[in-house]
């Protein structure tokens, strides 16, 4: 099988199966949707002929079983109940574990026996047997309804089979006998005949009440005029194969077709499995216009770092014309001009980077309602700002931290529905999950209307565990407690449970923002709930950073640290419980950190060498001399440990190779210092 067909499977399958999981969430509320129900069939029948067309015949009779639950709740046959909600929701699970099975290049396996016999009880409008009886029926073929005659008329009723005419063709053939006769021939079951009556209702049966083979609805009559009046269309030919033959088996395993029809069923298959955005269809089915397409990841990749590459190259050529003794005016004018061309080459190859942030929301109301159902609780997720579009890196990169979060604040933050009637809340919670534009960064909120966070009762948890030592708790600001929920090891569970509890996850999150080069803060309020900010930069490609000196040497910041630039006044600055404080804005008191000190091991005198004041949100660095910003390409660093001050190097107009800070990292040093 040619490896780029397998790859566009694989893609087009889990965003099918990504979609059903959203419509079945919808369904689950609103069990009549016939939408969702159009939705979610057409996404299994997909999944189904794409399947057959690789060879993965387990996939294909897994997906056989709900696309006929499916096609009996279309037909109004059955009605969606939340028992079968979690039968289909695991079902889709087996699903992506047998795509992940095709991606390592193996053949899935069969899915769960019990699992699937409880999807064809549901297909047959049955309440799912117990565990051994249901393991028991999963041994032998269940029948369907409408070729298992009732138990009451098994010595005698209407049997249904396929035929050869004479004319080579196949055709239905209709008669009525007892359990333990032998199938009769056409030609002598003269003596058999039914009635039209019985006929009919035989096609009822097959084709749904009112409805004939070739029979088309209202609105296709006119696309189906070429057809005469006794063909059917490929998808009716499959259910007659399946009521025949029996749910389970595929179209095409009973009997081997002619080769032309062979050879028009392989091409029907293959046309299934072209790439088509699921998308990319109207309203009234038509499909739309092609208008994207899919570009492997590693190429963007190669572009976005050529940009990159081209950036210095302008950020070097624009030094360059400014350091010229004489000013050459068409010089100049073919160095703004480049730099402006640069500039919209750039923002372009960065948005063919952005993804919506629905693609990092869409796991989140799966992952609400089980650990909600889970914890006995009842919770309503609000999500805000899916369309809001951020680098694919930060997405790819923030899926499990967010996941983590939102079970977090479902553990830890949200109370038991008896606890809330008692506070005076409403028993359902409310779990918001926002994301917004500001200026050149994402922001994405996790708050919830829970009991808040308790800045004492964890320092106390801390220092019990071991964390953190009673000196060490006693020098911390109330943000700074708040923050030990991010140190490895830490948890205020006081019983492991399959959510938390572990010590493990809020670290995670916080190094991998920090990766990103973004920001979290706690905003709490004890009894009415908290919210977890995460700030991250709109791109990971370009960073705009401050290049500042240190006596001779010079170093960078990323713009987005900084908060302001500050004269500073040694008047202000104070020992407090052995930590350097300095007072700014008035009334905010934040760390005094001193980068000579820190990189140099030669304090900066204020009374005597130059200094400048740099705040950012761990508190105030202080410098010889702010020098101005630029655009810059972050290269990593090749450096073993982690408990680096720096987020990497970039080159800077002048071709020197320049140092990034890390501003957390150095106000972690300067507090253990």
């Amino acid at each position: 099988m040619d490896n780029d067909i397998l790859l566009e499977f694989l893609a087009e399958s889990r965003e099918l199966l990504s979609q059903a999981q959203d419509q079945l969430l919808r369904l689950e509320s609103q069990p009549d949707d016939s939408e969702a129900l159009s939705a979610i069939f057409r996404a299994f029948h997909t999944l189904k002929g794409g399947a057959g067309f690789l060879e993965a015949q387990n996939m294909v009779d897994w997906c056989h079983h709900l696309e006929d639950l499916f096609d009996k709740m279309r037909s109004g046959k059955l009605r969606a109940t939340a028992p079968m909600i979690d039968a289909i929701l695991r079902a889709t699970d087996v699903i992506t574990a047998m795509l992940d099975d095709m991606a390592r290049g193996e053949n899935p396996p069969p899915g769960p026996a019990a699992l699937g016999a409880d999807i064809q009880a549901f297909a047959r409008g049955e309440t799912p047997a117990l565990p051994e009886v249901a393991e028991e029926a999963a041994k032998s073929p269940s029948p369907t309804p409408s070729s298992a005659p009732p138990a009451e008329t098994t010595r005698e009723g209407l049997w249904v089979t396929q035929t050869e005419r004479d004319s080579g063709s196949t055709g239905l053939f209709a008669e009525r006998r007892t359990a333990d006769a032998e199938p009769t021939s056409p030609a002598s079951a003269n003596g058999d005949s039914i009635t039209q009556d019985e006929f009919e209702r035989v096609l009822d049966d097959l084709y749904g009440a009112g409805q004939a083979p070739g029979a088309a609805p209202a609105g296709a009559v006119a696309a189906s005029a070429s057809r005469t009046a006794d063909e059917i269309t490929q998808d009716e030919f499959e259910r007659v194969l399946d009521q025949i033959h029996g749910a389970g088996h595929a179209p095409g395993q009973a009997s081997a077709p002619a080769p032309e029809v062979a050879q028009k069923s392989e091409q029907k298959v293959a046309q299934k499995t072209e790439p088509a955005a699921p998308a990319a269809r109207s309203a009234n089915g038509s499909a739309a216009e092609e208008t994207s397409i899919r570009v492997d990841s590693t190429r963007l990749d190669q572009a976005m770092n050529q940009v990159g590459e081209l950036v210095l190259l302008r950020n070097r050529l624009s030094a360059a014309v400014a350091r010229m003794a004489q000013e050459d005016e068409a010089l100049a004018r073919l160095a703004r001009e480049t730099d402006l061309a640069v500039n919209d080459l750039q923002n372009t190859v960065m948005r063919l980077r952005m993804q919506p942030c629905k693609r990092l929301f869409q796991s989140l109301p799966r992952v609400v309602r089980d650990a909600s159902r889970s914890l006995g609780k009842k919770v309503r997720l609000d999500i805000e700002g899916e369309d809001v579009e951020i680098d694919k890196t930060v997405v790819d990169a923030l899926s499990g931290p967010l996941i983590h979060l939102v079970r977090n604040a479902l553990d830890h933050g949200i109370e038991e529905p008896e606890v809330r009637r008692q506070a005076g809340k409403p028993e359902e919670a409310v779990l918001r999950v926002l994301a917004r534009h500001l200026g050149d960064k994402v922001q994405i909120q996790v708050g919830d209307d829970g009991r808040g966070m308790n800045a004492q009762k964890i320092m106390q948890h801390a220092i019990s565990k071991g964390v953190i030592t009673a000196q060490e708790a006693a020098r911390l600001s109330e943000r700074e407690m708040l923050e030990l929920i991010f140190l490895p090891g830490f948890s205020t569970k006081e019983q492991v449970s399959e959510l938390s509890g572990r010590g493990v996850g809020m670290d995670v999150v916080r190094s991998t923002v920090a990766s990103l080069r973004g920001r979290i803060d706690i905003d709490t309020t004890l009894g009415k709930g908290s919210t977890l900010t995460l700030e991250l930069p709109l791109t990971m490609a370009v960073l705009p950073v401050l290049y500042f000196r240190l006596r001779r040497e010079t170093y960078a910041l990323p713009v987005a640290a900084i908060e302001n630039l500050l004269a500073i006044d040694p008047e202000q600055v104070h020992s407090i419980s052995g930590r350097l404080m300095v007072q700014v804005d008035g009334n905010r008191v934040v760390p005094y950190i001193d980068l000579g000190q820190l990189l140099q091991d030669r304090p900066i005198e204020l009374l005597k060498d130059q200094s400048e004041g740099i705040l950012i949100e761990q508190g105030l660095l202080v410098v010889s001399e702010a020098m101005g910003t630029e655009d810059s390409v972050v290269k990593p660093l090749d450096i073993s440990t982690n408990d680096t001050l720096y987020q990497g190097a970039t080159i800077s107009g002048n071709g020197e190779v320049v140092l990034i800070l890390d501003g957390a990292a150095l106000a972690r040093v300067q507090r253990k210092s």
